[in-house]
């Protein structure tokens, strides 16, 4: 009969945290451990039309808050799909994203930075591992799974001329942006001049230079296509 003592205890789960370690680094790695489904855009229809106008609403409300502070900040990912297929939000999405440039942020007090977001009754919090904010209304009417707004962080690396995205997660990784996909680099150039505004919904925001340029970088394996989803009404 096997005997499992303690020692064989700690080398047990000492290999299944390696195996585990390194399971997790690869999907990182190839881009494949994103929490909303990493580059796929694949989504059903299921969000009320009252669930769209409050993630509009909040919407709106980090933008003028963001402009308050001065931060530039783009259309990214889901959302600058939306303007670029129907100028609105997609009536899919349960979130909606800003990207924003972290040498910007680093010159505000990031304890005054939140504060102003409490003050306009929006709760904020920072998630270290993914480097993004995330925002929900405080009075939000949806009780269960309200919409939420996240502020995506791009570092700039100038030797690559190259933005990529920070979090703890991906300093662990290859720093070339050829080498680790998951860093979701962008060339510099799509932010450089005057940025374009372009409308989404009822208001107008700054899109990144080259309209669906942005996108070829973070969706590179099927951002030509034209995603079809059930039971939606796109126009």
């Amino acid at each position: 009969m096997l005997r499992f003592s303690l020692y064989r205890m700690v080398v047990l789960l000492c290999v299944a945290i390696i195996f585990y370690t390194m399971y997790r680094w690869c999907q990182i790695l190839f881009g494949r451990g994103e929490p909303d489904g990493g580059r796929r855009f694949q989504h059903t229809c299921n969000m009320t039309e009252l669930y769209r106008h409050e993630l509009e609403r909040l919407f709106e409300r980090v933008h003028r808050l963001l402009v308050q502070h001065g931060l530039t900040h783009f259309l990214c990912y889901g959302t600058l799909w939306g303007q670029i297929r129907m100028a609105k939000m997609l009536p899919w999405r349960e979130k909606a994203e800003f990207c924003v440039l972290n040498e910007e942020l680093m010159r505000h007090e990031e304890a005054r930075f939140i504060r102003n977001f409490y003050a306009s009754e929006l709760q904020i919090h920072y998630l270290h591992s993914e480097g993004i904010y995330r925002i929900f209304a405080k009075e939000s009417i949806l009780l269960q799974a309200p919409p939420y707004v996240e502020l995506v962080v791009f570092q700039l690396d100038e030797a690559q001329a190259m933005y990529k995205r920070i979090g703890w997660k991906r300093r662990l990784l290859p720093p070339h942006c050829d080498w680790t996909p998951s860093l979701e680099c962008f060339p510099i150039n799509l932010l450089q001049g005057a940025l374009p505004k372009r409308p989404l919904g009822q208001l107008h925001y700054t899109v990144p230079m080259g309209g669906i340029e942005l996108q070829k970088y973070h969706y590179p394996d099927n951002w030509w296509k034209d995603v079809k989803v059930r039971n939606c009404n796109l126009h």
